[in-house]
């Protein structure tokens, strides 16, 4: 097996993972185990590093894929049509909890410093006609 070969088997693996890791987070943030959405990033990252290697190897003149090569890159190309629209709806779900996180920061900071500045001297007189 080549070197390209053992990318692409590679970069079929990590994809995998990257399904399997994308089917067990939940919507809610909360429900996710800790460092789970780290180990997803992750996994994107070494990714992109097998992407920018598979991507030298097609620049090279005489570079060919076999036929065994374009069964995996099928697979791969059907794993992300599976692996799109879950990342798409953790894209929206986590988007909308930090908009409902951030909103509840601005409004719980304007009640911060309400009552820092109320004067305790002094007398307040209480006139009734």
């Amino acid at each position: 097996m080549s070197e390209y070969q053992n990318v692409l088997a590679e970069f079929l693996q990590v994809t995998k993972e990257i399904q399997y890791v994308s089917k067990a987070l939940h919507s809610n943030m909360k429900d996710d185990e800790a460092g789970q959405v780290e180990n997803l990033q992750s996994l994107f990252e070494k990714r992109q590093q097998l992407i920018d290697e598979l991507e030298s190897y097609l620049q090279q003149e005489d570079f060919q894929w076999t036929d065994e090569d374009k069964q995996i890159i099928h697979q791969l190309k059907d794993l992300q049509q599976m692996i799109q629209p879950l990342m798409t709806g953790l894209h929206q779900s986590f988007k909308t909890q930090m908009n409902q996180i951030n909103q509840t920061k601005q409004g719980s900071r304007k009640f911060v410093g309400a009552y820092q500045n109320v004067s305790t001297e002094g007398s307040f007189i209480d006139e009734r006609k």
